[in-house]
């Protein structure tokens, strides 16, 4: 079997089962181990999927460009948006994160709500700002211009200082293993802030994310919630999700 025709086998296991196990591959395809890790090696430099020990996962294929990540599943961002709007009650403090799908929140919040928002988004910030009685409290750093995102030391010291009601953020993956997780390192660490300082976390992912894992941890499933997803998202998926004690909402 040629190299690449062996790879496309083991993207198309990776897609029918959602992992691989480096042991059944070596069955399967007739090769030894190490030509199974030098595959996987190829295929995840190629950003093709996650390694990880004894296999490969999915890999979350979101944008990193803040303009591109807008026109992807604008439908299902915008009822899981609404979805997540009906929880922020008047009087709340709530951290909101830079994600497409939570700046999409501000067009759900009803005009005469009163709470206080605090995000590092300066979308976000701008689109919350137009809704009559919110505060909007945009935290300091240096703007990481593909993301449209206020980052750095001082963003996390600011954090630390606040007691929020609620967390409001968009993660690039899901798993029932690895968590949510995201592919930015500083972003990781200021949603992992905002959580810490919440008394309770939402967090929004699409259908598409589902399954799939990024880099870098953003939260346990346990330090989640709620996740609140798309009608799309498969029924499997989410049975495993609330075998693991994560409440599970579809927009």
């Amino acid at each position: 079997m040629l190299t690449e025709e062996r790879k496309n086998k083991i993207l198309e296991r990776l897609a029918s089962s959602g992992k691989v196990l480096s042991s059944d591959l070596t069955v399967r395809l007739g090769v030894s181990e190490d030509t199974i890790r030098r595959d996987l090696k190829d295929l995840a430099e190629a950003g093709l999927l996650k390694r990880v020990h004894g296999g490969a996962l999915p890999l979350g294929q979101v944008p990193f460009q803040y303009d591109k990540r807008e026109k992807i599943a604008v439908g299902e961002k915008l009822a899981i948006a609404k979805t997540a709007a009906s929880y922020v009650r008047s009087g709340q403090i709530v951290f909101i994160d830079g994600g497409t799908t939570t700046a999409q929140i501000a067009r759900f919040i009803p005009a005469d709500l009163k709470a206080t928002f605090i995000t590092y988004s300066l979308p976000t910030a701008q689109r919350l700002a137009e809704v009559g009685n919110l505060e909007v409290i945009i935290l300091g750093g240096r703007v990481q211009k593909e993301l449209l995102l206020t980052m750095g030391p001082s963003t996390l010291s600011e954090i630390g200082a606040i007691q929020a009601d609620l967390c409001l953020i968009s993660v690039e993956s899901v798993h029932t293993e690895y968590g949510a997780t995201v592919s930015n390192i500083e972003d990781a660490a200021v949603k992992r802030m905002m959580i810490e300082h919440s008394a309770g976390t939402l967090a929004l992912a699409g259908a598409e994310k589902l399954g799939t894992v990024s880099p870098f941890l953003v939260a346990k499933l346990k330090d989640l919630s709620y996740i609140v997803t798309d009608q799309s998202a498969p029924a499997a998926f989410l049975k495993d999700l609330k075998a693991q004690g994560v409440s599970v909402i579809k927009a």
